[in-house]
């Protein structure tokens, strides 16, 4: 989080969001070879670079997080900006039948945090973690994390229907 004039400001958390997008589609070469937006690679990779004051106009986001949401993966970026505006973004059809959706969700949880462990055990097998090692790990973090933010809310759906 970033501070501006006294506020707590989420905008690394996006940034970071951005940074899983482009890393889910194979990163900002084939992002641009794929001709799925506009902007070149250099400028993809700006949006998500921390230190940048430039942020990744509504279109292009959009039509990278659709690519995403098509290939099988989660809208990264929505689910940031709904959890700091305090809400939760969940498919559809968790609300609809949550009993198919919470055993995905589980599946889904559970390797995050299988996939969390195994790069924290490869930062550190070395008895040092660098920057770079660390901020990965806050990346494959927040990953686990949402996977296990979005079981979660499954379970209380399933629990809301009464279990089915």
């Amino acid at each position: 989080m970033s501070q501006d004039r006294g506020r707590i400001l989420p905008f690394s958390g996006f940034k970071a969001a951005w940074r899983m997008l482009l890393d889910t589609l194979g990163g900002v070469s084939a992002v641009e070879r794929a001709d799925l937006t506009r902007g070149s690679a250099s400028l993809l990779s700006r949006y998500g670079q921390v230190h940048e004051s430039v942020f990744t106009p509504i279109d292009i986001m959009y039509e990278i997080e659709k690519a995403v949401v098509d290939a099988g993966g989660r809208p990264e970026f929505l689910m940031a900006y709904a959890d700091a505006l305090g809400f939760v973004a969940v498919p559809k059809a968790a609300v609809e039948n949550p009993l198919p959706v919470l055993d995905t969700a589980a599946v889904e949880a559970i390797g995050a945090v299988g996939q969390m462990a195994s790069a924290f055990y490869e930062a550190a097998k070395d008895g040092v973690i660098t920057p770079k090692e660390a901020e990965n790990l806050a990346a494959v973090g927040q990953k686990a994390g949402a996977e296990v933010h979005e079981f979660t809310e499954a379970a209380k759906a399933r629990a809301a229907k009464g279990g089915r």
